[in-house]
């Protein structure tokens, strides 16, 4: 059987071992998307659930680049090119939901402010 067999022969993908043996066609190791893609790996899986909200059509036109490339990338380590316009998309994403959000914070207008002038206005009148 084809599971006995693989464990025993290591050219069990595509039969041929000159295919099987090539490094670009070998299935990536998980070190490879760190040493390419480095604060992308933590910043772009957050930036493709942010994405989520407030759907359009270019929003789902990336989330679905960056599953389908992760896959592909995950398959062949010469496809792991292909992530790497995704992964940064998706981490521009989540670094720009952390600065609008912070500008947000910083902008708006203090709560305990706005009551002391309320009480002072209506002291006067």
């Amino acid at each position: 059987s084809a599971r006995v067999r693989g464990l025993f022969i290591k050219h069990t993908k595509t039969g041929n071992p000159l295919v099987d043996s090539v490094a670009e066609h070998q299935a990536t190791p998980p070190h490879v998307y760190w040493s390419y893609f480095h604060c992308a790996c933590f910043l772009g899986p957050p930036g493709c659930v942010l994405m989520l909200h407030e759907l359009n059509d270019a929003k789902v036109f990336i989330i679905i680049y960056c599953l389908i490339s992760y896959y592909f990338s995950g398959k062949m380590i010469r496809l792991v090119l292909l992530l790497g316009p995704a992964a940064v998309v998706a981490a521009a994403a989540t670094i720009s939901f952390a600065i609008s959000f912070t500008h947000e914070a910083w902008t708006a207008d203090d709560p305990s402010e706005t009551d002391k002038a309320a009480k002072k206005s209506a002291k006067s009148a």
